[in-house]
């Protein structure tokens, strides 16, 4: 499973099934590389500068919560036993805390092989991600050596009509470059104007469902959702 934005290839015989999107912590990979699109388009706007100055030469130093074993596998069991569920169709319902989360995306491998780094916070209807990621995930060579760095604020919902996922940010800081939300300077060139946030919101959950969906979990995960937001602090997850 990769959480590059190139369309995969089509495949060529069934492949097996792996422990489930969710189970390894995807989906916030995939907000990652959504995000870094995002930003890169709406960047554009200012030109190949404003990107440059958007991004850094060093990965920052984030908060690391790796979590213990015994949670680590009991986020790892939660995960499977809700994606048997959506595999057979069964209404279900899942609560992941900030802790399961971080815990999973520390010992994702995809991370680790992408130098991706996340920490996230939740508060009442709230997340929060703060992270890093190399700017060749998007880039594909054109900005090598450099990295997005994000903090974001943000809340999730779930349209059940078109079956998609949807991230508000309400902040958004790359770099030091604050983008907009409530600490943005509009005398500052590197905040965006209101367009230039609308594209980024847009493109965010264009390239965020696009990547979901060309995960089969993740796809199925979609389908089968009644669903998807932050509630009190957690990740809440219902199926039909």
């Amino acid at each position: 499973m990769s959480i590059s934005t190139r369309p995969p290839s089509p495949p060529s015989a069934k492949k097996k099934r792996g422990p489930g999107c969710l189970g390894c912590g995807c989906i916030v990979l995939f907000l990652i590389a959504g995000l870094s699109v995002a930003l890169i388009g709406a960047a554009l706007y200012g030109g190949y500068e404003t990107i440059i100055g958007m991004t850094t030469t060093t990965a920052p130093s984030l908060p690391v919560f790796n979590g213990t074993d015994d949670m680590y596998m009991s986020a790892r069991q939660k995960l499977a036993d809700f994606d048997h569920d959506v595999q057979n169709h069964q209404a279900a319902t899942i609560q992941l805390s900030a802790d399961e989360l971080n815990a999973l995306i520390a010992r994702n491998p995809d991370a680790a092989k992408n130098n991706l780094h996340a920490f996230i916070s939740m508060t009442d209807d709230e997340g929060r991600i703060q992270a890093s990621a190399p700017t060749d995930i998007v880039s594909h060579g054109t900005m090598p050596g450099r990295y997005f760095t994000f903090d974001v604020t943000f809340e999730v919902h779930f349209d059940a009509p078109t079956k998609s996922l949807n991230v508000v940010p309400h902040s958004f800081q790359a770099g030091d470059k604050v983008l907009f939300g409530a600490n943005a300077d509009a005398s500052d060139s590197s905040t965006l104007s209101p367009a230039s946030q609308t594209y980024l919101r847009t493109l965010l959950n264009q390239t965020l469902n696009t990547a979901i969906r060309n995960n089969p979990d993740g796809a199925a995960l979609l389908d089968e959702a009644k669903s998807i937001e932050i509630q009190n602090g957690q990740l809440v997850i219902q199926t039909q």
